[in-house]
């Protein structure tokens, strides 16, 4: 069975081999004072690595002071530390320059966002993975409930670190039906070639 986190951090760790950051500092906390990505729910998670920080929205936010290699050959099996997992991976991307998407855009730029991603979805059948009521409000007549009826996965934060997500992108077959929205993908997407929703995130 594939999990997604976990192929992620190992994909990361392949990168980071003999590099020496791995032992390198990353730390956790939480925001309060910011602008959530509209497709995604929670509190933001900080993490900040080597002069870099990016945001991953959760539920189940960490403080801690912590090393990348925590997460190598590690179970990360709960919501709370995949989540860090992924903060930490959207942050040494960011680090090493594959991501470039780090935070969520201003408020401002919320319309036009959902506007272009209607006129992305243009009334294709679409699964969420995570929940996301701005999307299944605006688009509640093309929402399926299985993913094999959807001709697109949507896929934010909440969902990229749910167990299973890792098995619904195998079984997608063509990672073109998988798109992943914003900035707490970004490093998750980037590792692992999917197709990434941000237009107007930030660095």
């Amino acid at each position: 069975m594939m999990d997604l986190i976990i192929e992620t951090v190992n994909k990361l760790e392949t990168l980071m081999k003999d590099s020496g950051c791995e032992d390198s500092r990353v730390v956790l906390d939480v925001r309060s004072d910011t602008v959530n990505c509209q497709f995604e729910r929670g509190a933001c998670m900080t993490a900040v690595f080597g002069g870099r920080n990016a945001d991953f929205i959760t539920y189940d936010p960490i403080r801690a002071t912590t090393k990348i290699s925590f997460m190598f050959g590690t179970p990360l099996d709960t919501p709370p530390v995949r989540g860090a997992a992924a903060a930490i991976v959207n942050v040494t991307t960011g680090f090493f320059c594959l991501s470039r998407i780090l935070h969520s855009c201003p408020e401002s730029s919320h319309k036009e966002c959902h506007r272009q991603l209607a006129h992305e979805l243009g009334g294709k059948r679409i699964f969420c993975r995570g929940s996301m009521p701005a999307v299944e409000a605006a688009f509640r007549s093309t929402i399926v409930t299985h993913p094999q009826d959807a001709d697109v996965i949507l896929i934010n934060g909440e969902g990229i670190i749910e167990p299973g997500t890792g098995e619904i992108i195998r079984n997608a077959g063509e990672t073109d039906r998988i798109l992943c929205l914003g900035p707490s993908t970004a490093g998750v997407a980037r590792l692992n070639q999917l197709l990434h929703w941000c237009p107007f995130g930030t660095c």
